[in-house]
């Protein structure tokens, strides 16, 4: 799956799963963090957009596995 721009909520199709993130930074956990992301949980992602978008907010994302 390629990435896709972050809806400003957990997508349905991630729910219970790990995903690769791009913030608005330019951060991609893809390099330092294999293993992804949980995108929702106790630990979960955040997949809000402020107005401006903060950096280190998701402004992309994909499904891993």
């Amino acid at each position: 799956m390629a990435l896709q721009p972050n809806a400003g909520n957990c997508p349905a199709e991630a729910h219970g799963r790990r995903v690769r993130v791009v913030l608005f930074n330019g951060h991609d956990t893809a390099r330092k963090e294999p293993g992804g992301w949980a995108a929702d949980g106790k630990s979960g992602c955040n997949w809000r957009i402020g107005k401006p978008p903060h950096p280190f907010e998701i402004k992309e994302w994909e499904l891993i596995g």
